[in-house]
């Protein structure tokens, strides 16, 4: 690989890891060694490319250019590595932002991924909340409801579904309307700062409950600790019904499901084959 290349491959992983100390950790490299990197393109591009503080560093606006450039240029160089090698292989570290029900669905599969990409990085930012799914540095993110760029892709629908622990029905039966869940312990979580109404049977029903929580996961804790009712994804709950750990609530009641979308940070820019094939990976791989 030419010097060039490799201080390009190292410029990138630099913006990405933010700082010479933290990808000298993952890349077992001296800050020598990537000063020398960053020094070689400086000077053979005749430009600054970041604006160091004794605090932090951050890309001048030249460096922002030549960013774009580099992952273009790697992105071409690694297909052209794949074509001429007869595999398509990506490398890189890919940021994903993703709910807790689907980030733990997801990371159960990751598998052939690796064996097709091993030198491919993937690191999942877990979040049930809108406000941090297009938090800084990252690549892709699953969103919740409509999509807000024309670049969205729609991965599908989750279905929901109400359960509660045996011991919570032991102590306070089940509700036989969605109307009677206002009288029940309701345990509710959302992508919002408040929490949003559930929508049972063409209702918005304001519930209220001891626990409300911006994570799923928790309020499913709660559930199987018998405190109340939650309504939750059924593919984070599906093992638990099957063990009998859980009893459906209201099973027949009309429940919409929630419409998945996946975003990227490439706006305006060539998607690496890096993300596109951590986004196809999320495309394929999304619940039936």
């Amino acid at each position: 690989m030419s010097d060039l290349i490799r201080s390009l491959r190292l410029f990138v992983r630099l913006s990405e890891e933010g700082s010479f100390s933290a990808l000298g950790r993952r890349q077992n490299l001296s800050h020598t060694t990537i000063s020398r990197a960053i020094g070689d393109l400086e000077a053979h591009f005749g430009i600054r490319l970041f604006q160091r503080t004794t605090r932090r560093q951050t890309l001048t606006r030249d460096g922002e250019r030549l960013l774009e450039h580099a992952v273009a240029i790697l992105d071409q160089f690694g297909l052209a590595e794949a074509d001429l090698a007869g595999t398509v292989a990506a490398r890189g570290l890919v940021r994903v932002g993703v709910t807790t029900a689907l980030g733990l669905h997801y990371a159960q599969r990751l598998g052939a991924l690796r064996d097709r990409h091993p030198g491919l990085m993937v690191e999942f930012l877990v979040a049930d909340w809108r406000e941090a799914a297009a938090g800084g540095g990252l690549d892709l993110w699953l969103q919740v409801g409509e999509a807000d760029a024309p670049d969205g892709v729609a991965l599908g629908l989750l279905p929901r579904i109400l359960v509660a622990g045996p011991g919570y029905v032991a102590r306070h039966g089940l509700p036989r309307t969605a109307g009677e869940l206002s009288g029940h312990e309701c345990l509710a979580y959302g992508y919002a700062a408040r929490s949003e109404p559930w929508p049972i049977e063409g209702q918005d029903l304001r519930v209220s409950g001891f626990l409300r929580a911006n994570s799923s996961e928790a309020v499913l804790r709660a559930v199987l600790g018998d405190l109340g009712i939650g309504l939750l994804p059924r593919i984070q709950v599906a093992e638990d019904l099957a063990r009998g750990l859980v009893v459906p609530v209201l099973p027949e009641a009309a429940i919409p499901p929630l419409p998945i979308y996946v975003a990227t940070g490439f706006r305006g820019m060539r998607m690496p084959m890096r993300a596109r094939v951590v986004m196809d990976f999320l495309v394929e791989n999304f619940p039936p």
